[in-house]
């Protein structure tokens, strides 16, 4: 009896925590990286993911793997030449694919968190893709083709438009927001910064 009891109390603190964060509105981390930069990496392992995997219900999450890399276009076609190399270029076309092909967005974190954790681009696509229950199918076809260089020419289109101009990775906005203060904050502790902007009850 009393064994069911807690079950049904945990249920009940679910529920409310769903119908808390409906109410109060989530909170939206957007993220501009690169995925060989050790900024990007430590951010994400160390702060992004496990957040995330904690107050999911009250964050509204969107990643993009592009950051200071530069695009040469030529008629309809694009070249990118990236901060930390071709690696990366490739690991970043590999990650922004993966946004778009991966629907499980729990999947796609434990994707994502893996790929920048080896530090080896797409060289652990494979075996990241296998420990986060990932089918890489489209997005591996999608990487290397014209349309993960149409995926990455948006999102740089994106970054063209951010005030004030991304000149540091990983860019963090809240809510789109951005302040420096608020970049070093989330670095530091992005829990912290979340539970102080949202308008509900923080767990």
């Amino acid at each position: 009896m009393e064994g069911r009891l807690t079950i049904n109390l945990f249920l009940v603190s679910l529920y409310t925590a769903a119908s808390t964060a409906s109410e109060a509105g989530k909170v939206k981390v957007t993220v501009f990286y690169e995925s060989l930069c050790p900024d990007s990496r430590n951010f994400i392992v160390n702060q992004l993911y496990p957040v995330w995997n904690e107050l999911k219900h009250i964050i509204e999450l969107d990643i993009n793997a592009y950051g200071k890399t530069h695009e040469q276009k030529n008629g309809n076609e694009s070249t990118f030449r990236c901060q930390h190399g071709p690696r990366e270029c490739a690991a970043n076309a590999m990650l922004t694919c993966a946004k778009k092909y991966v629907s499980d967005e729990q999947k796609l974190m434990d994707f994502t968190k893996c790929l920048m954790e080896m530090r080896r681009g797409i060289l652990s696509a494979t075996e990241c893709a296998r420990l986060a229950g990932v089918d890489l199918g489209d997005a591996a076809r999608c990487h290397h083709t014209a349309e993960g260089a149409t995926l990455q020419s948006e999102i740089g289109e994106r970054q063209q438009q951010l005030d004030p101009r991304l000149d540091y990775v990983p860019w963090i906005l809240i809510n789109d927001v951005f302040t420096k203060s608020q970049l070093t904050a989330a670095q530091r502790n992005l829990r912290d910064v979340i539970c102080t902007i949202y308008e509900g009850d923080c767990p």
